[in-house]
């Protein structure tokens, strides 16, 4: 598994495993499932907010909203790109990391 593994918080929820920068499509194992692509995720400027424990429905919005009234009381323009990054592995049960992330415009 990767760190991080990402989510968008779109109606449509996709998930996405980081790969370092050093791997190619080419170098990956080729998928089974003919749902899963190898895409090129261009740079872009991000804005994220980090909090703690595991990321649950409550926690995303919580931590969702303060990040937009952070952005918006520093007048920082965003898209409604949001996602949810989890930097643990399933049975790491203590100290576990999380982020949303908004592309800024």
């Amino acid at each position: 598994m990767t760190s991080p593994v990402a989510m968008s918080l779109e109606k449509k929820m996709t998930v996405m495993f980081l790969v370092p920068q050093k791997f190619t499509k080419e170098s990956l194992p080729k998928p089974e499932n003919s749902d899963i692509q190898f895409i090129e995720v261009p740079e872009m400027k991000m804005a994220a907010i980090t909090f703690g424990g595991w990321a649950n429905d409550e926690k995303i919005e919580k931590y969702k909203l303060e990040l937009i009234a952070l952005l918006d009381e520093n007048n920082i323009k965003y898209t409604n790109k949001f996602s949810v990054l989890g930097y643990n592995a399933p049975f790491e049960v203590l100290f576990r990391r999380n982020e949303i992330i908004v592309v800024l415009e």
